[in-house]
């Protein structure tokens, strides 16, 4: 950059220090935009997973550079490029990790309701004949267990509930519903119900808690949904035509 692109650069960061206009804003974001594209570039040319791709770090590279262009005081001798690089390198990479997170969070839940459904299917095909009443207790499983889960989700503060198609004061009633219907579980059928779904273990990992065959705790899982089921006048969620 030569001295006069240099002058017109400290320029405007002299304006919008003191003014935050928009349009001062714009032109340091088109500015800068280059720089976070290269470091984007560099960390994802050295990136340990392949699941996210390049624009993903372009864009929290974005994040990382507004948020320098935002706190960013020319008066503590610092250069811009030199400050912006420790908070795009850090927005990139804390968004990264939350990205794997989550993923891990999704397969994880994936496969506990794979064996979840494994479970039902078999618990329910050794204790109902008529095919037709099977389907109903699976489909009663499903659903009581979608409840018990969101529930849950919602307990541990995961996920914008606030901002999904439900209210936050239905949600906040759900949660209390299932609270207190669990809480009249026998002992055992609460502790397989809470640690599933709201601690998300799976039941060879509770059986090993319990000293329990997989099996009896699959038993005990089934139980607890169909005793919960009969209460779905409290649930106000259940209600079928069957």
């Amino acid at each position: 950059m030569g001295a006069q692109e240099n002058d017109l650069e400290q320029e405007i960061w002299r304006r919008y220090v003191e003014e935050h206009s928009a349009s001062d804003r714009e032109l340091l974001i088109e500015e800068y935009k280059p720089f976070a594209n290269m470091m984007a570039a560099k960390l994802y040319a050295n990136r340990q997973v392949d699941e996210i791709d390049f624009e993903e770090y372009r864009q929290y590279a974005y994040i990382g550079m507004l948020e320098a262009i935002d706190r960013y005081d020319p008066q503590k001798g610092a250069s811009f490029k030199t400050y912006a690089s420790h908070r795009i390198k850090g927005s990139i990479l804390d968004g990264v990790e939350k990205h794997c997170e989550h993923q891990q969070q999704i397969t994880a839940r994936a496969r506990l309701r794979e064996e979840r459904m494994e479970n039902l299917l078999q618990e329910v095909g050794e204790g109902e004949q008529d095919t037709f009443m099977r389907l109903v207790d699976v489909a009663i499983g499903v659903a009581i267990g979608y409840m018990l889960e969101d529930s849950g989700m919602y307990q541990a503060g995961e996920g914008s509930y606030e901002q999904n198609i439900y209210h936050s004061h239905e949600i906040s009633d759900l949660v209390k519903t299932v609270a207190t219907l669990v809480a009249t579980l026998p002992e055992q059928e609460q502790y397989v119900i809470k640690h599933h779904y709201y601690q998300h273990q799976r039941f060879d990992e509770i059986a090993k808690q319990l000293q329990l065959s997989k099996g009896r705790v699959s038993q005990i899982h089934h139980r607890a949904l169909r005793r919960l089921y009969e209460h779905y006048d409290q649930l106000k969620l259940l209600r079928t035509d069957y």
